[in-house]
């Protein structure tokens, strides 16, 4: 009976450290979603960002230039600036792990060592994200307020809301 269950409680283990790694706030500038919030941030713009199952994630909130990200207990996970035509990244101790510039209705997001990790293109309300190889990663379609991220194969990933100042 002892030998049965130590593999048991191994499994539960590793089961529930996998997923607490799931559910940890990605760094703003590492993923597509938190891409698409802060290029399209406005001053005073406060966006909720909520998975598949509606669960919310995290927030956004945008002052002035700089878009601040915390996860879903309030916690500062990183923070996008628009520092000298570039949108830069960073993680929550202030280092920077990426950085996207826009030229025309294209961005390049580069990590902290400067290699392409995504494109982004932007046609009307649909922005389109591919990797450093080109391959389609996800598409953002807004509508008012409201966004949705689906991936490469059209299933939702994650929905944003933004409440702006009047």
């Amino acid at each position: 009976m002892k030998r049965s269950l130590i593999p048991l409680l191994l499994i539960l283990a590793t089961a529930s450290l996998s997923a607490a790694e799931a559910n940890k706030a990605a760094s703003p500038g590492t993923d597509d979603l938190s891409r698409y919030v802060a290029a399209e941030a406005k001053p005073g713009a406060q966006t909720t960002l909520r998975d598949s199952s509606g669960r919310t994630l995290g927030t956004a909130s945008t002052v002035g230039t700089r878009t601040t990200f915390r996860d879903q207990a309030g916690r500062t996970t990183g923070t996008a600036a628009l520092e000298g035509g570039s949108t830069v990244f960073r993680d929550a101790s202030g280092r920077t792990i990426a950085t996207g510039t826009a030229t025309g209705q294209q961005t390049t997001y580069r990590d902290a060592a400067g290699r392409i990790q995504a494109l982004s293109s932007k046609v009307e309300s649909r922005t389109t994200f591919r990797d450093f190889e080109g391959r389609t990663t996800s598409t953002v379609q807004s509508a008012g307020t409201t966004a949705t991220a689906r991936d490469a194969g059209g299933r939702t990933l994650a929905t944003t809301s933004t409440v702006r100042p009047k």
